[in-house]
């Protein structure tokens, strides 16, 4: 019952998550659609409220539930690249928040292609997030240091050698 309610707190938390770093540099694109000040002060508020209320609380509860499922599966070597993908979508949000304490701090308007290429690249880190978590790909290990393969002293606790990930012996590989 736990692992459910934890998968359902992931996928909600990362469904509000992605959708709010690709919406937010889209909302901002209306930047210059906007015809009075008034208007544009009201979207920088609606755009700050949706950041600081609504996307930031989920990309928390999606790191936080996202934790705590790999203690409940089997870690092949996909998730060392999954990690990355999310790191780059943190990267992305940290680059919307700047955008918007930019805007709030002045009549700066952000050029197209700034937005242009957080959207993509939001999206972009959200896709190889889906494919590598929904595709599992075989990732050869020559390609990673020694150091991140081992353990100080043995092997790591949760790191699966591939051959018994889907055997279902141990309970621990359901997938993330």
């Amino acid at each position: 019952m736990i692992l459910l309610t934890l998968k359902i707190v992931h996928i909600a938390a990362i469904a509000v998550w992605a959708g709010g770093l690709v919406a937010l540099p889209a909302l901002l694109l209306r930047n210059d659609e906007m015809s009075g000040r008034a208007a544009v002060v009201s979207l920088h508020h609606f755009s700050r409220f949706a950041h600081d209320a609504l996307i930031s609380p989920a990309a928390v509860l999606a790191i936080a539930s996202g934790t705590a499922l790999i203690f409940f599966v089997a870690a092949d070597h996909w998730l060392f690249l999954k990690l990355v993908a999310v790191a780059g979508m943190v990267g992305v949000h940290m680059l919307i928040a700047g955008a918007l304490d930019q805007l709030e701090e002045s009549v700066v308007r952000l050029a197209p292609w700034n937005r242009t290429v957080l959207t993509i690249a939001a999206s972009l880190f959200i896709l190889a997030v889906l494919a590598l978590v929904l595709g599992r790909p075989v990732i050869p290990t020559d390609w990673m240091p020694e150091w991140l393969l081992e353990g100080q002293d043995g092997e790591l606790p949760l790191i699966s050698d591939g051959s018994s990930a889907g055997s279902g012996s141990s309970g621990r590989d359901t997938p993330i």
